[in-house]
């Protein structure tokens, strides 16, 4: 549609932007895009290289496709940790921007999961892990599944690994783009950081689903398209989000933890 606002959808890691097909159907008055990461989907024979060339070629794909120049971000998982890097390298291209369940604080738990894809890395086409996948998040949806099996396995590890390394910096705390920081109930490590994210940058909120873990968005579509459909329109939020309060230890660890510049 032409002069319409702009929405890039940043889909999780072994998926594709194919998993965007309601929002972008509920979302028509937007000129919405949903760009495959290198590894997935019309991309699973690109090799993926790091979080910060993702964002990047993100803001290209803005400044090349988008008349204005400018566009929302919505981001999921991986898709959220490339968002977090261009609020910190291209913030001057974002209107509003969600971010669903990726954290920015350290997490004891990052070597055990990382240890733990690894192991299923070399197996991510077989049903037994995909089906594990799925119930660890809630649920994967049928097509969702049918891209992991194409995914590119290299690919999905190192783009997971490089999520998770993911860290705030001093210009991703200034930037001034409206934020929505989201995370299911269980995802409790994604909250702190939320949370400590929110207290510290200007237009930033962060917000949780009852009972719910990663990959909520499974379980809750229709909750997950209200949410965007109210973020991007500056509606108010819908009432099953719950407001987080944050751990002044956790804004004391993200304050020590900025990296200068980019």
């Amino acid at each position: 549609m032409s002069g319409a606002p702009a929405v890039v959808f940043l889909h999780g890691a072994g998926v594709s932007g194919r998993m965007w097909a309601d929002h972008m159907a509920r979302l028509s008055a937007f000129h919405c895009l949903a760009p495959d990461f290198p590894g997935c989907g019309m991309s699973n024979r690109l090799r993926w290289t790091s979080s910060v060339d993702a964002a990047d070629y993100v803001a290209n794909l803005i400044a090349s496709r988008i008349p204005a120049g400018h566009a929302h971000v919505v981001g999921i998982s991986l898709g959220g940790a490339v968002a977090h890097t261009l609020l910190a390298r291209h913030a001057d291209v974002l209107d509003r921007v969600i971010i669903d369940g990726a954290g920015i604080l350290p997490w004891w738990g990052n070597g055990p999961y990382l240890l733990f894809i690894a192991a299923i890395a070399p197996f991510l086409h077989t049903q037994a892990v995909i089906g594990a996948l799925s119930r660890s998040v809630g649920r994967i949806p049928e097509s969702d599944q049918a891209e992991l099996r194409v995914a590119s396995r290299l690919a999905f590890l190192r783009s997971l690994a490089d999520a998770r390394g993911t860290r705030a910096s001093r210009t991703e705390v200034e930037a001034l783009c409206p934020t929505l920081l989201v995370a299911g109930e269980k995802e409790t490590a994604v909250r702190r950081s939320n949370a400590a994210l929110a207290a510290v940058m200007p237009r930033a909120v962060a917000r949780y689903v009852p009972g719910l873990g990663h990959g909520w968005l499974g379980a809750r579509m229709e909750l997950h398209v209200d949410m965007v459909e109210a973020w991007l329109t500056n509606e108010q939020s819908p009432t099953a989000l719950v407001a987080e309060g944050p751990s002044p230890a956790a804004v004391r660890a993200l304050l020590r933890g900025l990296r200068d510049g980019e």
